[in-house]
């Protein structure tokens, strides 16, 4: 006999009796239907709404000449370049306070306060936002933001990456972080003051060497006629009131009280300070002794040198009549006794 089993042929004959007999086929086979396989999802992390933009300051301090330098007796306005910078409210050169002239979204204007002391040298700048907090300086347009110059946090885009999905899991996309800049600092250089220069250089090449054959000497009383002469070759311009000519010396060039009171009539050239006002005296302003506490003036010179000390400020001066260069204006107190003053020459 032979058997059709799930379509094989099997001849009876080839098995021994001791194997039984043989089960028919199942009549029908159930038919499984197999579960799809769900397409991957991607999810994307949009960024947060962007915060306010802070202000960054991304260039050099820059006088009208191209260089970050000017004289230590301030007044050069200088500009700085960046993004966000309206907000900038105030500046300072060292420890001393700048005015801010100007401040738009990508420039601000300043004025330089003048050096401490007149000391020449380079001293860090620091920009303040109107919150208080210092601005932050990147340095160079290749500084942290925008191609086109807008700020970091202005310049935010909706992040934008192509996403392959897998079949085992979903996928976030996350902006990389941006480099942190190193920190910058901005820097000014104070260089001398070419009219102070020429004043000083003046009242040391001829405190002991007068210069007679051009403005004459004046017998017992000259240190005014000195400390005027320095004045003219600091730049300033003789008028009807203090002048020389042809051997002829007005008041207020030859007189110490007489100068006393046109510098007083004439703030836009000099401001009174009382001794106790000397931390504001700088080299090339002017001392006046009253050496009897009278009132009036009665010795004249010009400051050559400024020192601040654990016990105060040392003031030296050049002059003539008591020709000198370096004198102690504590010194001369203590040898002619009275008062000093000062006038700060503008």
């Amino acid at each position: 006999m032979v058997a059709i089993i799930a379509g094989l042929a099997i001849d009876s004959g080839a098995f021994s009796a001791e194997a039984g007999p043989v089960s028919a086929a199942p009549a029908s086979l159930t038919a499984v239907t197999p579960t799809p396989t769900p397409t991957p999802s991607a999810t994307i992390s949009m960024p947060a709404a962007p915060e306010a933009a802070e202000p960054i300051v991304r260039s050099a301090v820059v006088a009208s000449d191209g260089t970050p330098a000017g004289p230590v007796t301030g007044g050069t306005v200088v500009t700085v370049t960046g993004t966000d910078l309206e907000d900038v409210t105030s500046a300072s050169f060292g420890d001393n306070p700048a005015t801010v002239v100007a401040a738009t979204s990508d420039t601000v204007t300043l004025e330089t306060p003048a050096a401490t002391d007149l000391s020449t040298g380079a001293v860090t700048v620091n920009l303040f936002a109107d919150s208080g907090a210092p601005v932050q300086v990147v340095g160079g347009a290749a500084g942290t933001g925008s191609a086109d110059g807008t700020s970091s946090a202005a310049a935010t885009a909706a992040l934008t990456q192509a996403i392959e999905a897998t079949s085992t899991a979903a996928v976030t996309a996350e902006a990389a972080p941006a480099a942190t800049p190193a920190p910058a600092a901005l820097t000014f250089t104070y260089v001398p003051d070419p009219a102070i220069t020429a004043q000083i250089d003046y009242a040391l090449a001829h405190w002991n060497n007068y210069n007679s054959a051009v403005y004459g000497a004046i017998a017992g009383n000259d240190c005014v006629n000195f400390t005027s002469q320095s004045l003219l070759a600091r730049g300033w311009t003789m008028d009807a009131e203090w002048s020389f000519s042809a051997g002829q010396y007005s008041a207020a060039w030859a007189s110490s009280t007489a100068f006393a009171a046109y510098l007083s009539a004439h703030p836009e050239r000099a401001t009174a300070l009382s001794d106790d006002q000397r931390d504001q005296v700088k080299v090339g302003d002017v001392v006046q002794f009253d050496w009897d506490d009278s009132g009036d003036r009665d010795h004249t010179g010009i400051v050559t040198r400024v020192e601040r000390t654990a016990t105060g400020v040392e003031i030296y001066y050049a002059g003539h009549t008591a020709n000198t260069d370096y004198r102690s204006v504590d010194a001369s107190l203590a040898a002619g006794g009275g008062s000093v003053s000062y006038w700060s020459i503008v």
